[in-house]
């Protein structure tokens, strides 16, 4: 079992990285081989809309870290993708990653080529952030990573989020998520879905 964690946040040191931490231990601790990628310290420019990936092969117009990512969406059982919520959506960084996967969605729904008929589907987690108290400020980003997911042709397993990060009650409800999202990297292997 290999998992992946993306990290899209430009703070590697804050709550959505803590939470993807989590996850990773988690997994872990089930017996994965875990692997954390930093999107902000990789160079992924941003889609062009240059249709080259119109191939249904990688994006072939730019030579960028693009290229580890794509071999690790197709070496690993799990991905989790994790980003903090910047105005009701995704971080710059993970949307760029996310953007750039065209490839896949051509692959899958043009040329009707299913990567994993077959065999298991990967699995897809998302761990999120955000300052508002409202869980309303989840639900767009939760739309753009099931997109994500159904692109790249893994089983979307679900979410593990915080919400109204700037309360001074933070430090109670974050060991609680913080504890979710280590029981949902065990749970990784084990269920068709998480929640």
């Amino acid at each position: 079992m290999k998992v992946l964690g993306i990290q899209g946040s430009p703070c590697l040191k804050g709550n959505t990285s803590a939470l993807l931490d989590a996850t990773l231990k988690g997994a872990s601790e089930s017996g994965a081989e875990v692997e954390r990628l930093d999107l902000v310290k990789l160079d992924i420019s941003p889609c062009m809309a240059c249709h080259e990936c119109d191939s249904g092969k990688s994006c072939r117009r730019h030579k960028d870290d693009m290229s580890v990512i794509y071999k690790r969406i197709r070496e690993v059982d799990a991905i989790v993708l994790a980003s903090p919520i910047y105005f009701m959506g995704v971080t710059a960084q993970t949307k760029a990653m996310i953007d750039r996967c065209q490839c896949f969605w051509v692959e899958k729904y043009v040329e009707k080529v299913r990567f994993y008929e077959g065999k298991r589907r990967p699995r897809g987690l998302f761990v999120s952030c955000a300052g508002s108290p409202k869980r309303v400020v989840f639900e767009p980003a939760i739309h753009v990573v099931k997109a994500f997911f159904a692109a790249i042709d893994y089983q979307y397993s679900g979410q593990v989020l915080l919400s109204h990060t700037d309360d001074e009650a933070l430090p109670v409800r974050k060991l609680s998520a913080l504890q979710e999202a280590e029981s949902a990297g065990k749970k990784l292997s084990e269920s068709d879905r998480l929640f």
